[in-house]
């Protein structure tokens, strides 16, 4: 079913945060140590199987999962790029519920799945984005997903399989992680930017299927920021940017200004691109390019208000948000 907002006028999940972004990549082995040297993001698990990596600095179980465009999920011709976004719920119980007044009201889903340490539920945005909706439980991920994993993932029901665990099994104050020797300390990755075909079907399915808030713009600006209600931002919908459709760039924040200095001086070494720098009262962002030409953008928050953001010219704005 093609979402529309007459049709699905509900809330269906009360988001925390943006978790994760899950893209493909042209050598997932390479991308794996191009995203510890240049963002120093450390390796949680691989699965050699599958021909991806998972990354990350304590903030979830990955920040960002490498897959390589010959992996058994690729299509054919696969080139590097979005193979889809992640949120976290607080609880499974909760992510159950949603997803029963979501397929109750009509919502169509691609499936489920279990990642031992997660349960997951998949749909698509209505640009065609996957997207995934998933709460945590195990409480020591780092301990339960780790080294190299190949197994056969168990079916999971939504309700069926076993009774919703109840408990919130996040880390709200996480160890976040300083690697040695890298270009960037990475903290996390904590929002997408998503070039849009359909702006207002966009707005409508993650104010009411993700059931994020408007922190910056609404349906009628050329761009907005949306946040779950654990977060300053975790989508920005970007009208007319290049490219016209799918992921324009993946936040990620850093801790000083000073990686970002270092990002400008050392990405081109390491195989990247500097490709805009916005030195805004607001936030300070470097974006830069990986290895396969897919969009990073550094940053580190300044006086990051509505009022204050308001103030980037529109240029600048994609780049900011």
């Amino acid at each position: 079913m093609q979402f529309t907002a007459a049709d699905h006028p509900a809330t269906y999940f009360q988001t925390r945060r943006f978790a994760h972004a899950n893209i493909f990549v042209s050598d997932y082995v390479k991308a794996c140590d191009f995203y510890h040297d240049a963002f120093g993001f450390a390796e949680a698990y691989r699965q050699p199987d599958n021909l991806a990596s998972f990354l990350s600095n304590g903030n979830t179980y990955h920040d960002f999962a490498l897959v390589d465009v010959h992996s058994r999920y690729a299509k054919k011709g696969q080139r590097p790029g979005l193979n889809h976004l992640a949120f976290e719920v607080e609880s499974e119980q909760a992510l159950v519920a949603s997803y029963k007044a979501a397929v109750a009201s009509g919502v169509e889903f691609l499936g489920t799945a279990d990642h031992d340490v997660a349960h997951s539920l998949y749909l698509k945005d209505p640009d065609g984005n996957e997207v995934e909706f998933y709460a945590d439980v195990v409480e020591d991920w780092e301990e339960a997903r780790k080294g190299i994993i190949i197994k056969r993932k168990p079916q999971w029901i939504p309700g069926e399989t076993n009774v919703p665990d109840t408990r919130q099994l996040f880390k709200a104050c996480p160890n976040l992680k300083q690697l040695p020797e890298v270009l960037v300390q990475g903290k996390r990755v904590t929002h997408m930017g998503l070039a849009v075909r359909n702006f207002e079907a966009m707005y409508d399915f993650y104010t009411r299927v993700a059931g994020l808030r408007p922190v910056f713009g609404d349906r009628t600006n050329r761009c907005v920021l949306l946040a779950g209600f654990a977060s300053l931002g975790d989508i920005a919908l970007l009208r007319d940017v290049d490219p016209i459709e799918g992921m324009h760039h993946i936040g990620v924040e850093v801790w000083s200004e000073s990686d970002l200095a270092a990002a400008v001086k050392g990405i081109e070494r390491l195989g990247g691109e500097v490709k805009r720098v916005v030195d805004h009262a607001a936030r300070y962002t470097v974006c830069v390019t990986d290895a396969d030409g897919l969009m990073i953008q550094l940053y580190v928050n300044r006086d990051w208000r509505p009022e204050v953001i308001a103030t980037a010219n529109a240029t600048d704005l994609p780049f900011l948000l």
